[in-house]
């Protein structure tokens, strides 16, 4: 899959542009802040639904505009697909697959992308809200029917702490709890199904996670990921869980009446990264941070590349050759040969490994000013 037409009005700093591009690789250069990222940003937006900037789209539309439109062409198995999202500041976006009206999950599994970032840094570092993030956008992808019951776990949970809050404030005589049966049921249901698919997904990304990361350090290293599960006890089976969940559901219904919160469901689970048997979190270092998050990358990239119907994803760097050592840009720019397409950002060309030979895009204040072979 390549993108060959990337189409902006009135998106970031852009007020139009309009680029084609070709299969291999694409170097946008420019100074920060004169728009490189948001020609990716689109294209992200997209694939995923969602910036991997900001948690708005209605900031993606340019200052003093109503509306905003990103529209791609990509090819896959010469077969022409466009997309369009026209972002809307006051009324409901407006997208469309091929001229007909679309949702974001239709673009999903035919704009396959992905995405290489330095804020990638956090799937390690940061917060567990951050890494079932990552692995539900890719069992999304894999299982498309996941994105409604993900939506509909957190439209039912918040129905249930709702009712906790009521039960908290009023006397439990005036307040039916059989009604919090009915809610758990429901709870239960849905989050079996987004653990069975997250164990699946890490399943399968685990074994091309140790691999690349091997690749990537140069050493026997032995990096893992499991999903941790709030519901104590539980394994990798989803029947299991389905029944420990209910149980504990039921054991922790008082405390969580008292605090108008529910305690345990994959909204409180953790997707674990280890690296020789210790936590990453907290005892890698920093090249073994970047290591285990290019890992994550590759492995993505190996899975969608296996289970995808259009061939390669589009691969994205987006500024990441200017955290990595000479020594990683090279085995980055290895790992990624025979990729159809990928799309590079950087502030300075002399980041991008010379391996990498580019088309150059040269941006300047939200316009390209220039672009060439090397």
């Amino acid at each position: 899959m390549y993108l060959q037409r990337l189409s902006l009005r009135d998106f970031r700093n852009y007020g139009q542009a309009d680029l084609e591009l070709r299969p291999g690789v694409t170097v946008f250069v420019g100074r920060n802040g004169q728009g490189k990222t948001n020609f990716v940003e689109a294209l992200f937006l997209l694939a995923s639904g969602k910036s991997h900037r900001i948690a708005t789209n209605t900031a993606l539309i340019k200052k003093d505009a109503s509306s905003g439109i990103v529209r791609a062409t990509v090819v896959a198995h010469d077969r022409a697909l466009t997309c369009e999202w026209e972002l809307n500041r006051d009324n409901p976006d407006r997208l469309q697959l091929n001229g007909n009206a679309a949702k974001a999950g239709d673009f999903a599994r035919s704009l396959s992308v992905v995405m290489f970032a330095p804020e990638d840094v956090s799937l390690v570092r940061g917060e567990p809200a951050l890494r079932r993030t990552h692995i539900d956008d890719v069992a999304s992808w894999l299982f498309p029917r996941l994105r409604g019951t993900l939506a509909d776990y957190e439209r039912t949970l918040k129905q249930r702490n709702t009712l906790l809050k009521s039960l908290r404030a009023h006397s439990r005589a005036t307040v039916d709890t059989g009604t919090l049966d009915v809610w758990d049921e429901n709870v239960v249901r849905l989050g079996a199904e987004i653990f069975a698919a997250r164990t699946a997904t890490v399943t399968l990304l685990a074994p091309y996670v140790t691999s690349r990361y091997r690749s990537i350090a140069g050493a026997e290293h032995d990096p893992e990921m499991h999903v941790a599960s709030s519901v104590e006890s539980v394994d990798q089976d989803p029947e299991d869980y389905a029944r420990l969940f209910a149980e504990q559901l039921g054991l922790n219904r008082a405390a969580d009446v008292e605090r108008g919160q529910t305690s345990v469901g994959p909204h409180r689970d953790d997707i674990t990264f280890t690296l020789n048997g210790l936590p990453a979190k907290g005892y890698a270092s920093h090249g073994e941070t970047w290591s285990f998050v290019l890992a994550l990358r590759l492995a993505e990239l190996d899975v969608k590349r296996r289970e995808g119907p259009t061939g390669d994803p589009i691969v994205i760097l987006d500024d990441v050759f200017a955290e990595l050592d000479a020594t990683r840009r090279e085995l980055l720019s290895h790992s990624l040969q025979g990729v159809e397409q990928v799309l590079v950002t950087a502030a300075v060309r002399d980041d991008v490994p010379s391996s990498m030979s580019a088309h150059l895009t040269m941006i300047s204040s939200g316009s390209i000013v220039s672009e060439g072979e090397e």
